[in-house]
């Protein structure tokens, strides 16, 4: 089997079984992954060799807008219409599974839509009072198009999950976007520029959008004619907390674009956007093997056996370790060579790869850290290091992006990740007596 050839060529054969069905499991969505990753980093060459530096930055600024109206769109709701939904298909509840359904999609609609209308209505005040580039008013009152569709596929990508569909999730979720923008991109680009790379962005997510709904279809017969019902106030009451996780997991990916935004030029926020994309490829391993590891840390913690989720926890850093140094080595050894894939204006991004690379890394690393705690109920704890990591992320990025531009965003975003995951091993430690960290023991193993 390939989870099997996956643990030979890693020499984890010896694991036990909790983590040999890790990796079994994790392989179809590390492959969707790198499926995803490869398109990803076809669609930036394209982006960038169509546009130019100037031009991907553009394009990157309004989409670092999008990007935060749809996340204020879900309202923290992914993780919540995970929790709910898979608790009551495994129950066979699926009265509340389509009421979960019914308002979480509803609730994204009319929020995602609202910070939609938002977006247009705003889009002279933050292309010419925050970006000071005027140029971009056009581009944002198009993007805004893709509000919903950006927030509500991610909420079915959950939704696929919770009935254990995780190939088409992760198509969802990683997959047709990229694809589809790619392709659209290709065809309008050239003659359009920026506006038509917005343009297949808007096609790709509508697409994506309408896939999931008829996957979702498909996969949920038992629905049809079924009135849902659901608590309003238990959905709201989980999704608010992480609301503001998700809040500070924006700030922490996408601050760097909008300072530079700010404080340097268009010609920098693509470069660094690009820089940034390419060097994010190793957190495919952590998304595919966190799928498949964290509901098994819970089971494991609501058991007790805090010996086994140590090791599960040891287990799953060390796969991640060994399988993302391939992907890190021409990142932080030629990562001109790698930057100047995407054109000769980019090859000066180098150095910015190669930091941003080397905190990519510690993030992989360190284990799935984040996880651990959310899973544990230590969510509070887990939130704590989002919001502080976001602030220091603020103020590296203040304080470095107006001397160093580029370098210093890459520096700070590198710094944030590093410091990020050092304090999650830190907490990890305290709280459960648990070392995620591969070679290093738990206090618990110890005794």
């Amino acid at each position: 089997m390939l989870g099997e050839r996956i643990m030979a060529l890693l020499s984890l054969k010896n694991l036990d079984g909790r983590m040999q069905e890790v990796v079994r499991g994790a392989s179809t969505a590390f492959l969707i992954k790198i499926l995803a990753a490869g398109v990803g980093f076809a669609s930036n060459i394209v982006l960038a060799r169509c546009l130019g530096a100037e031009g991907a930055g553009h394009y990157f600024l309004v989409l670092t807008v999008v990007t935060v109206a749809a996340v204020f769109g879900r309202m923290g709701l992914n993780n919540t219409i995970l929790r709910f939904a898979s608790a009551n298909v495994s129950q066979g509840n699926w009265e509340s599974v389509k009421g979960v359904y019914a308002k979480g999609i509803g609730f994204a609609v009319g929020a995602s839509g609202l910070t939609g209308i938002l977006m247009f209505v705003s889009a002279p005040v933050v292309a010419e009072r925050l970006f000071n580039n005027p140029e971009l008013t056009g581009l944002l009152r198009w993007m805004s198009l893709a509000a919903i569709p950006l927030a509500i596929s991610a909420l079915y990508a959950q939704l696929l999950r919770a009935v254990d569909n995780i190939r088409d999730a992760m198509m969802v979720l990683s997959a047709w976007v990229p694809l589809f923008f790619t392709v659209g991109t290709v065809a309008l680009a050239p003659s359009f520029g920026p506006r038509g790379a917005v343009w297949a962005y808007i096609l790709a997510t509508v697409l994506t959008t309408l896939i999931a709904m008829w996957v979702w279809r498909r996969e949920t017969p038992c629905l049809r004619g079924i009135k849902g019902h659901f608590e309003t106030g238990e959905l709201l009451a989980s999704s608010i907390p992480l609301f503001f996780a998700s809040c500070w997991q924006l700030i922490m990916q996408w601050c760097s674009n909008c300072f530079l935004g700010v404080w340097s030029t268009s010609a920098d926020v693509g470069i660094f956007a690009v820089a940034n994309r390419t060097a994010s490829l190793t957190t495919l391993i952590l998304v595919a093997v966190n799928s498949i590891s964290a509901p098994k840390f819970a089971a494991l913690y609501s058991r007790g056996d805090l010996s086994g989720l140590g090791r599960l926890a040891r287990g799953s850093a060390k796969m991640m370790t060994i399988m993302s140094v391939p992907i890190i080595i021409p990142l932080v050894f030629a990562p001109g060579l790698v930057m100047g894939l995407f054109g000769p204006q980019f090859a000066g991004g180098g150095t910015s790869l190669a930091l941003l690379a080397l905190g990519q890394f510690v993030n992989v690393a360190t284990g799935s850290v984040t996880a651990v705690l959310m899973m544990c109920g230590y969510e509070r704890v887990a939130n704590n290091i989002m919001a502080f990591s976001a602030l220091c992320c603020v103020v590296a990025n203040l304080a470095l992006i107006p001397f160093w531009g580029v370098l210093g965003a890459a520096a700070a975003t590198a710094i944030t990740l590093i410091a990020q995951n050092l304090l999650g091993v830190v907490m990890v430690w305290r709280l459960l007596g648990i070392m995620t960290i591969p070679g290093l023991f738990s206090k618990r193993a110890q005794r």
